[in-house]
């Protein structure tokens, strides 16, 4: 059994987006992060939750480039 969750209320959008706003801040970049759409979804047999984000976000060219050189990619 799976079960499925759609978050489409701007009020409880903003309140997600001010969380994932609050952990990047920690992090000391200086993005901004605006959420669309979130889509949650929870398998029984597998144990797992697979989470759908949909958002904008924007930094500075500085802060995108660390974020590429810490996952390897630049």
């Amino acid at each position: 059994m799976e079960d499925l969750m759609l978050i489409r209320s701007s009020f409880m959008r903003r309140i997600i987006s001010s969380a994932i706003n609050k952990a990047i801040a920690k992090q000391k970049y200086g993005i901004t992060v605006n959420l669309d759409d979130i889509r949650a979804e929870w398998s029984d047999k597998e144990q797992k939750v697979k989470v759908h984000l949909e958002l904008d976000a924007e930094m500075p060219k500085a802060d995108l480039m660390d974020i590429l050189k810490k996952a390897g990619i630049c």
